[in-house]
């Protein structure tokens, strides 16, 4: 379960969501092509850009709408052991509760993992009964995809005095407030743990903007991958003008 807020034209509407209607909601944002953001604590960030008409309808004013979705439960930090359990699970259709010695243990086709490890799965909400087998929560997706997508920027040099062989050593020589001779470096790095953003922006800024593009182009390919579209119910939850579920107010 998730807690969702939900800011739009006519102010902020908070509730709770099920995984069926937290599915809904990212499967309708990348179909109308708007950002998303997962969180390391297995939730996601939707946001959009609405252009309306402004006052006497000349002109047009910018609105910034979104819905996030917040875990009851976050996911919390996840050790090795963990997550090699969870891909297990994930991998195994087979995956499902049985019963060792009067307690209930998580067992696939060809392992099982032990009823200690079983109640912390199930009490930290990371698994969930689908019918007659076991599979991952959503949270615990969305959760995993983020910790494996930590991206970072670095600091700037900022002003630095250049060596005798730089070839630009000798810009700056008139620069006021004891800068004479130096030159600024306003370069920032941006990286992802996962080894497929490397890049380098003019400032940090820049670099931040390639972190964030990373971020949601990895959200957009999931959702769009793995998660199956669910149609918005005919008839919205409120009358509010802009609801979760025509994502348009």
């Amino acid at each position: 379960m998730f807690r969702e807020t939900i800011h739009h034209s006519s102010g902020v509407i908070e509730g709770a969501a099920n995984e069926q209607h937290a599915t809904m909601l990212l499967t309708s944002a990348v179909r109308r092509g708007y950002d998303v953001e997962f969180t390391p604590a297995g939730g996601a960030l939707i946001t959009w850009t609405r252009h309306l008409f402004g006052a006497g309808g000349n002109s047009a004013v910018r609105a910034d709408r979104s819905i996030s979705l917040e875990p009851f439960t976050p996911v919390g930090a996840l050790s090795d052991t963990a997550r090699d359990d969870l891909a297990l699970i994930a991998g195994d259709r087979h995956a499902r509760y049985d019963e060792q010695d009067g307690r209930r243990v998580i067992r696939g086709l060809v392992w099982q993992i032990p009823a200690f490890t079983t109640a912390r799965l199930r009490a930290r909400g990371l698994v969930v009964e689908d019918g007659d087998r076991l599979r991952l929560s959503l949270t615990a997706r969305l959760g995993l995809l983020a910790q494996a997508h930590r991206t970072s920027t670095t600091a700037p040099n900022g002003w630095y005095r250049p060596s005798a062989a730089d070839p630009y050593g000798s810009a700056g020589l008139n620069r006021p407030g004891g800068r004479a001779g130096m030159l600024r470096d306003s370069g920032s790095a941006a990286t992802c743990a996962c080894g497929e953003l490397s890049g380098w922006g003019g400032d940090r800024d820049e670099a931040r903007r390639l972190t964030r593009d990373h971020r949601r182009a990895v959200a957009a390919a999931f959702i769009a991958e793995h998660l199956a579209y669910v149609p918005a119910p005919a008839a919205a939850r409120c009358d509010c003008g802009g609801c979760a579920e025509c994502m348009t107010g």
